[in-house]
C-alpha cells in the first residue's frame, strides 16, 4: 500500500467513525426519522446527475432502496437514539453475519464451521452488549430496544446487499443516487406517520449545529465515505479493504466514550470484543469464498 492509499483508508474510518457521533448529537435534538430523510434529501440532490434507468433493473434496485435508503436508516437512527453510539457500532457489524446468513438462503453458500462459530460470537456479543445497561422506563436509557433497533438495521441492510448483487448495470454513484431518492421519499413517509414535532424541534435546534451534522452526515459519510471505499477496492485486494469497517467500528466506540461520555464496563468490553472477532473472522472467511457469494461487508453510514 502507498502512504496515499493508507491515508485515504484510515481518513475514510475516522470519517465513518465519528460519524455515530455526529448521529447521536443530533437525534438528540431532532426526530431520528426526520433526520435521515433531510440528510438523504441532500445526498439526492447531489447525485441527481448520476440516476439513470436501466429497463430491466429497476426493481431489484429500488427494492434495495428501500432496504438500505428507508428501514436500514430508519432503524439505525431509531435505535442510535436509544442506546450508546459506542453500543451502536459494534451492533451495526451484525450485518456482516446477517449477510452470510442470506447468502446461505438465497445464494447457496454453505458456510463451514469457522464462519458458524464468528456468527455465533458475533450474536453472542451483541446480546451482551444489549443487557449491558441499567433497565429503565426511561425511553432515553432503553439500550437493549436501541440494539435491537440497530441490529434490525444491520438485517435489512444484509438483504438490500443481496437484492443489488447482481445490479450489475449500475455504478457504485448510481446505486447511491438511487439509495437516496428511495430513501427520501419512505422516509418522509415514515416520519409523517410515525414521529410528531418535526417542525418544532427544527425551529428549536441550534442551526449551526444541525446543518454540520447535515452535511457531515451526507457529504462526508454518504459521498466522501463511500466514493473512497469504492475507489480503494479498485487499487487494494479485498482482503486489505472490507476489513477496514472493523477500524471503524473501534474509531467509532473511542470517539463515542472520549467525546460523548458513553459507559464501556467489562460487559461492554467483553461484548466487543466478542462481536469483532467474530465479525473478523467472517470477513475472513467470505473473502476467500467471495468468487462464488459475493458475500463481503457493506460500508456502513
Amino acid at each position: 500500500m502507498t502512504l496515499r492509499e493508507i491515508s485515504a483508508l484510515l481518513l475514510m474510518c475516522l470519517v465513518w467513525g465519528f460519524h455515530f457521533v455526529v448521529i447521536k448529537l443530533i437525534v438528540g435534538e431532532v426526530p431520528p426519522m426526520f433526520y435521515a430523510a433531510v440528510r438523504l434529501a441532500l445526498v439526492a440532490l447531489l447525485l441527481s446527475p448520476f440516476l439513470r434507468w436501466r429497463r430491466g433493473e429497476m426493481a431489484r434496485v429500488l427494492f434495495g432502496g428501500l432496504c438500505f435508503g428507508v428501514f436500514n436508516y430508519a432503524f439505525m437512527f431509531s435505535g442510535v437514539k436509544l442506546a450508546p453510539a459506542s453500543a451502536a457500532a459494534i451492533a451495526i457489524e451484525l450485518h456482516v453475519p446477517f449477510a452470510t446468513i442470506m447468502a446461505m438462503i438465497f445464494l447457496g453458500d454453505r458456510p463451514g464451521w469457522r464462519r458458524l462459530v464468528g456468527m455465533a460470537l458475533a450474536f453472542t456479543g451483541v446480546a451482551i452488549i444489549a443487557t449491558a445497561g441499567p433497565s429503565s422506563p426511561d425511553p432515553e436509557t432503553r439500550i437493549g430496544v436501541g440494539v435491537g433497533l440497530v441490529a434490525a438495521a444491520a438485517f435489512t441492510e444484509a438483504i438490500g446487499a443481496v437484492l443489488v448483487k447482481r445490479a450489475t448495470a449500475f455504478t457504485p454513484h448510481q446505486l447511491l443516487a438511487w439509495f437516496s431518492l428511495v430513501g427520501v421519499i419512505g422516509l418522509t413517509i415514515m416520519t409523517t406517520i410515525f414521529e410528531t414535532g418535526q417542525v418544532e424541534a427544527y425551529k428549536a435546534v441550534d442551526k449551526w449545529l444541525f446543518a454540520g451534522a447535515v452535511l457531515y452526515s451526507a457529504v462526508a459519510a454518504s459521498i466522501i465515505g463511500h466514493s473512497t471505499y469504492y475507489w480503494l477496492l479498485h487499487r487494494l485486494p479485498v482482503s486489505v479493504v472490507a476489513p477496514s469497517v472493523l477500524l471503524t467500528t473501534m474509531f467509532a466506540v473511542f470517539f463515542s466514550v472520549a467525546l460523548l461520555g458513553d459507559p464501556f464496563g467489562p460487559r461492554m468490553a467483553v461484548g466487543g470484543l466478542l462481536t469483532i472477532a467474530g465479525v473478523g473472522v467472517v470477513l475472513l472467511r467470505n473473502i476467500k469464498k467471495q468468487p462464488h457469494t459475493g458475500v463481503l461487508a457493506e460500508p456502513p453510514g
